[in-house]
């Protein structure tokens, strides 16, 4: 594409921009490789690295084509000599002598068969010019099985393998040094400086170790071969020519941003980046340059930066004495989001709000981080009690309970009803886990926490959890007490999330007791109240357990009709939890209708779901749906076993088709 540009007509200055270290060098000598036929009277290649003023431009133009200045002005002669003939003139490197675009306009006007063909961090802006941004290199997929293919299959890895090579060339390559190489690059995000760089250090340090060493790239991107310009001899060097370019509003909005993980969006900038004004021309200031870039397209694009500029903008925050006070800030922002979001999840904005979640969530690791660090109790207990719900419905369970669990064990002083809700919301992320003696453990102390509040939906949380440890036990009377208790507190406090879920446990506990016709009534009151809220995944979830009322009657046509609306739910909301939950009782209801291969099938789909989140189902999830899977598996022992197996090797989507159809 680029060099069909360089010889068309049409676009007579090409202008490759891009981060330094990306390769727009080596790219547009390629293109000018590739385009020579078409130029037949020369090519030309101008180094303007080692300028330090666009009146120097000129100068090093003429000495490139041989041009000798014979009275009047040098661009004169320049241009005498480029109306002899057809040229291509590679301007290299222009972004510190931008002031020289004016020189390229006037010899495009008077110089009609030349082309010119630029490489600059920044466009030139002039109405001729067509630019192409230059990317990083081809990465291998991030889920692909990095020992399926040759690592010359991918730019980034060929790369890296024949810089190693050409500094060790015994370097051992199995399928462990190959998925350590692909590591390596992934870290690197593809940029080819960092690239060679890292490459060049392998005949010092063992392939896992200079892994482990990128989590400080500045101080390991060094020592570039003598051939290289001054400034891309070092990582740091190559960002402290970006930097120095820029004005002191973009220095110090550059700085600012590199406080920001995974990106962000044009919202968060003011309030965390506080620049006196203009922000957004600021910020497309440092676009242009090339220190950002977009991420992501249409309206959830956002803003980002690769880890190595990152790096080097907190180096520059810390300097100028930002890093502690923009941390701050940081973490003040994505705690109020998280609250903002918490209320929405268990509405009909449940999708939106999640998928935003999921856009912030390196900046919400960030901050809760840092709020743990600095031992920030009542923030970071905040920041857990937001979002808990997140963590579970996106099946992140494990690093759900493990910022929970840093949360609550902070000391100091802080309002015990959000102590009360900061170990339930804990507590509720044991319970899928099957951690159910860490769960009794937190329901107890919510209780405490609860009494001491007072207040009445902390009260009711509290005797949720105590009730639903009871039903794990298998003591299923035992919890309707609680749970009945949970439901008379919520009744006086309107139509809530927390209401519909009372009805949907104390229907468990019902329908485990063997009290089918008052477990239905309290389920379909819970599913009424979370249609109206708009959350689709817990009146999924009402549903499945509807659907095991229907088993239980071995009314399977309800049962099924129930299950297939569920799974569908869960499917649209990513729910991978619910998913299990509903493929193992779409499982049962094909084994009650002797499809002993389906049942089993679905059966291990449904435990390689469970696997990806390390969830447990508590005994009363399966306990009906395991009667019918039991008894056909005692039908067909070894059939069930391979169909089992195979279920298992199942991706979810898979998984879910074979059980709607």
């Amino acid at each position: 594409m680029i060099t069909d540009a360089v010889v068309g007509n049409d676009h007579r200055l090409v202008t490759l921009t891009g981060p330094g270290g990306v390769g727009k060098t080596r790219v547009a000598l390629e293109a000018a490789r590739l385009s020579l036929s078409h130029f037949p009277d020369g090519v030309f290649f101008v180094s303007l690295g080692e300028l330090n003023s666009a009146s120097l431009v000129p100068i090093a133009m003429a000495r490139a084509l041989g041009v000798v200045e014979a009275g009047g002005d040098l661009e004169t002669s320049i241009t005498r000599r480029l109306a002899e003939g057809r040229y291509l003139i590679i301007l290299d490197t222009f972004e510190h002598v931008l002031g020289a675009a004016a020189v390229v306009h006037s010899l495009l006007l008077k110089c009609p068969e030349t082309s010119f063909l630029v490489t600059s961090r920044t466009a030139l802006r002039l109405r001729a010019e067509h630019e192409f941004h230059i990317l990083p290199l081809e990465l291998p997929p991030a889920r692909a099985n990095d020992s399926e293919r040759p690592l010359s299959d991918w730019a980034a890895t060929s790369l890296f393998l024949q810089r190693a090579l050409a500094v060790k060339p015994r370097l051992k390559l199995d399928p462990d040094s190959s998925r350590l190489i692909v590591e390596i690059c992934r870290r690197l995000e593809g940029l080819p400086l960092a690239i060679e760089l890292a490459a060049s250090r392998v005949r010092h340090l063992p392939l896992e170790l200079l892994r482990d060493q990128l989590e400080h790239r500045l101080e390991l991107l060094v020592r570039g071969g003598v051939d290289f310009p001054p400034r891309q001899r070092t990582m740091r060097d190559t960002l402290a020519w970006s930097h120095d370019l820029l004005d002191r509003k973009e220095q110090v909005l550059f700085r600012r941003l590199s406080v920001f993980a995974g990106g962000w969006d044009l919202e968060a900038v003011e309030p965390v980046c506080q620049l006196e004004d203009a922000a957004l021309d600021t910020l497309s200031g440092l676009l242009d340059k090339s220190l950002i870039h977009w991420s992501g397209d249409g309206p959830a694009a956002r803003y980002d930066m690769l880890d190595v500029v990152r790096e080097y903008g907190e180096d520059r925050l810390a300097s100028a004495g930002e890093r502690h006070e923009l941390a701050g800030r940081h973490a003040r922002y994505y705690l109020d989001l998280a609250e903002r979001a918490e209320d929405r999840l268990v509405t009909s904005d449940q999708t939106h709000s999640i998928t935003m979640l999921d856009a912030e969530h390196n900046n919400l690791r960030k901050a809760l981080g840092w709020l743990i660090e600095r031992r920030e109790t009542e923030p970071a207990l905040k920041f857990v009690v937001a979002l808990w719900r997140y963590w579970r419905h996106t099946g992140q369970l494990t690093e759900g309970r493990r910022w929970c669990e840093s949360a609550i064990s902070l000391p100091g002083d802080c309002p015990v009803s959000l102590r009360a809700k900061a170990y339930w919301g804990t507590a509720a992320l044991a319970f899928p886990q099957g951690d159910y003696k860490r769960m009794s453990e937190l329901a107890s102390s919510s209780l405490a926490f609860a009494m001491q509040s007072g207040e009445p939906m902390d009260l009711r949380n509290a005797h949720t959890m105590v009730g639903l440890v009871a039903l794990v036990e298998g003591r299923y009377a035992g919890g309707v007490g609680p749970l009945q208790k949970a439901l008379d507190l919520c009744r006086n406090l309107g139509q809530t999330w927390q209401l519909a879920t009372s009805y949907l446990n104390l229907g468990v506990a019902m329908l485990h007791s063997a009290r089918l016709e008052n477990a239905e009534t309290v389920l379909q009151e819970g599913l009424r109240i979370y249609s109206q809220l708009g959350d689709e995944t817990f009146a999924a979830r009402a549903r499945v357990l509807l659907s095991h009322v229907a088993l239980a009657r071995r009314n399977n046509a309800e049962a099924e009709e129930l299950a297939r609306t569920a799974l569908s739910a869960f499917a649209t909301a990513s729910e991978r939890q619910g998913t299990a939950e509903a493929l193992v009782t779409m499982g049962a209801i094909k084994a009650a209708a002797g499809d002993r291969e389906c049942a089993a099938e679905l059966s291990g789909a449904a435990a390689a779901v469970r696997d990806t989140i390390a969830a447990r189902p508590a005994p009363f999830d399966d306990a009906i749906p395991g009667r019918f899977l039991t008894e056909a598996r005692k039908a067909g022992d070894a059939a069930w076993e391979v169909a089992f197996s195979r279920g298992r090797g199942l991706s979810p989507a898979a998984a879910i088709s074979k059980a709607l159809d």
